[in-house]
């Protein structure tokens, strides 16, 4: 028994109810602080960087721009005080569309060298510029190739893929690749030899690959070089390798296929390959994403594919519930390649393709991503951009939100360099069109402190609770009071009722019809006084009746009076049009005003007098009028010996009634006069509130 009562005790303590719902606001809160901090410094427009890079291993960047001179176009190259070094002034035409700068160390030593393509006409150039090596390699105008343009606008882009040692004089090539929509040609991969001077390139395929990796897939200590392949149906004759299909393409350094393609049927279609090395697996994932209307073709999928080109096990997109363009990544964690996929979700996948981690996507619109070490901690992060949002979010390789901010940017053209500063400020620059902006991310020293805010929470709970429980408490006790008041208004009421003086007046005119041996009458009487008891006790624990009932009981005892004092006085009942006589009115209501009326305004009258009630209803009111043309409460006071116990009684309980009810009871007494100004009896209404 004891140890119930303490489970109870316990249960019902605000300490434990406090815990449920303490859990579920921890639960639903959003994160109360960020682990880390991201500061935002926007670039003033005028000192718009396009890159930031170290060109001469100080470990601080240089600025390099891209400026449209007159007559050439120039490369400037100035520190982080915007104090200008130099400019490369290069005599032929710069598109954005065909190239952007390029940094390179193809000889190793400290000078990294600029890199970019220039076009005249329909003829492509390499220019490349040691910038801060006085005797340092400078080519200008290396014709490449041949590139398309149609309309007199450039189709072709130059990608850069990376370097590598081919020929092992210690220096390493430069490998880039081509590729050309409508103007066709060229569609390669190729690399240059910086020291012989010499150009290489794949033999002619008629397909597109953009975006080349080079990663040594093989474990021989030579790269692949692999991309992202669209089938754009550009050939009329079919090429060697139709451009009607995407394909698995991988070259080896010497620009051979490191296996035999594999087609992918589908115009519009698109194969996306990354590198991938887990444990002793090596070789690749593959992203295959439809475009085309022909439902026969290859539905979208992720593929993984062995280093021999060999397909191990696949899986549709549409198995992870994803029916729209979903972005395949594999990015190398602590020498691990890890695999995700972006949609309305963000997924991590496994080696089985099957799902290790997943997150709600931060956006309810399109977004971009991109990878960069933001923290500086030589591991990359996830950048999320939605330009409808204007909102970057920042994701660690375990998909969890590291910070976030209000960013405005052309989700399209962001790309990122790292700004290297003179005191180890390092930061992540992030350019699109005319924005710029610093992004600096470091921990957040005191993020810890923002789980104060739980106990916190609890604890608020906690003295909300035991508020509540003292109110509740209170109201309890204010309601066993209010109860208990009634029960003794309700016995004084039943004790103001069977007043000795008129239950001893009824007695003593029952006996004295008795002597007369008017039986009949004497019956009569005994009837009415046992019905009017039987009333009183009937409804001694009700606080409420009908006004049927209150009507009954007020008439059984106007008979009882009438009885007694003759023709001394009359009485009328009126019930107005509207009144069902159902209502709930206080018990006495009518009883307790009629019999003060009787005894105090019409029994001092000489000649008697008439005692009229009338019921009606107005509004939300029943309105009860007891009204006499007695002598008036002024001669009354000075006659009465009465303590006006009954009228007091009546006024506490309304008082009670009023602190429940929704709406109160009302009562007023007024005197009436006769023309001569004379008293002439009074007036009791009592509105009592229907519901």
């Amino acid at each position: 028994m004891k140890g119930r009562l303490l489970l109870k005790k316990i249960i019902y303590s605000s300490c434990f109810l406090a815990v449920i719902p303490a859990l579920l606001i921890m639960f639903f809160l959003p994160p109360l602080g960020s682990r880390y901090k991201l500061v935002v410094e926007e670039v003033d427009k005028n000192f718009l960087s396009d890159v930031y890079t170290d060109l001469n291993s100080d470990s601080v960047s240089e600025m390099v721009r891209l400026v449209k001179g007159v007559p050439y176009y120039n490369i400037l190259v100035s520190n982080n005080d915007y104090q200008v070094y130099d400019q490369w002034n290069l005599k032929d035409n710069i598109d954005r569309d065909l190239s952007n700068e390029f940094f390179g160390n193809f000889d190793n030593d400290e000078f990294k060298e600029i890199y970019i393509f220039t076009y005249k006409d329909d003829s492509l150039f390499l220019n490349i510029n040691e910038f801060f090596e006085p005797h340092g390699t400078r080519l200008e105008r290396i014709f490449i190739t041949k590139i398309g343009v149609v309309n007199g606008k450039v189709t072709s882009n130059t990608y850069p893929a990376g370097f590598f040692d081919n020929n092992g004089d210690g220096k390493r090539e430069f490998y880039f690749s081509i590729q050309t929509g409508f103007g066709l040609e060229p569609r390669r991969i190729y690399y240059f030899d910086i020291v012989r001077k010499e150009l290489k390139t794949s033999e002619f395929t008629g397909v597109i690959c953009q975006k080349p990796s080079m990663v040594d897939i093989d474990g021989d200590s030579k790269p692949e070089l692999f991309g992202v392949v669209g089938a754009s149906g550009n050939y009329k004759i079919r090429p060697p390798y139709s451009d009607s299909s995407s394909w698995l393409m991988v070259f080896n350094e010497k620009l051979k296929f490191e296996f035999p393609p594999v087609e992918f049927y589908g115009l519009t279609n698109q194969l996306q390959t990354f590198g991938y090395k887990n444990g002793d697996f090596k070789g690749y994932i593959l992203s295959h994403q439809t475009g085309t209307a022909d439902t026969t073709v290859l539905k979208a999928r992720i593929m993984l594919f062995s280093a021999a080109g060999k397909i191990i096990r696949d899986r549709l997109y549409s198995d992870y519930g994803f029916n729209s363009y979903t972005y395949l990544v594999v990015m190398n964690h602590f020498n691990t390649d890890r695999i995700y996929l972006f949609n309305k979700e963000l997924l991590e996948l496994n080696e089985e393709l099957g799902i290790i981690n997943k997150v709600k996507s931060p956006f309810r619109s399109d977004f971009t991503f991109s990878t960069a070490d933001i923290d500086f901690d030589g591991n990359e992060e996830f950048l999320f951009y939605s330009e409808n949002e204007e909102k970057l979010v920042i994701y660690n390789a375990s998909l969890n939100r590291m910070s976030e901010t209000k960013l405005k940017a052309n989700m399209y053209s962001m790309k990122h360099t790292y700004y290297l500063s003179k005191d180890h400020n390092n930061k992540l620059f992030l350019t699109s069109s005319e924005n710029g902006y610093f992004l600096k991310m470091a921990k957040n020293n005191y993020f810890y402190l923002g789980f104060l805010a739980y106990p916190g929470i609890y604890l608020l709970i906690v003295i909300f609770i035991d508020v509540l429980n003292r109110i509740n408490t209170h109201k309890v006790k204010q309601k066993e009071s209010l109860k208990q008041r009634l029960i003794t208004l309700q016995l004084q009421g039943i004790k103001a009722q069977l007043d000795p003086h008129f239950t001893f007046n009824t007695l003593n005119s029952v006996a004295s019809l008795i002597y007369l041996e008017d039986r009949e009458a004497a019956y009569d009487y005994m009837i009415k006084f046992t019905e009017l008891l039987r009333g009183m006790l009937n409804d001694a624990e009700r606080v409420y009746r009908t006004l049927e009932e209150e009507i009954s009981f007020v008439t059984t005892y106007l008979d009882l009076e009438k009885l007694r004092f003759g023709e001394k006085f009359n009485y009328d009942i009126q019930i107005g049009e509207g009144v069902s006589k159902k209502e709930q009115v206080p018990k006495l209501v009518l009883q307790t005003f009629a019999e003060n009326a009787i005894k105090h305004g019409i029994m001092p009258c000489a000649d008697g007098g008439f005692l009229k009630i009338i019921v009606n209803k107005e509004n939300d009111y029943l309105k009860l009028t007891i009204e006499d043309n007695g002598i008036g409460r002024e001669a009354a006071a000075g006659q009465s010996t009465s303590t006006g116990k009954g009228l007091r009684i009546t006024g506490e309980f309304y008082d009670i009634l009023n602190q429940i009810n929704k709406k109160p009871i009302k009562h007023f007494i007024s005197d009436l006069f006769n023309e001569k100004g004379s008293p002439a009896g009074t007036r009791v209404e009592v509105l009592v509130p229907v519901e």
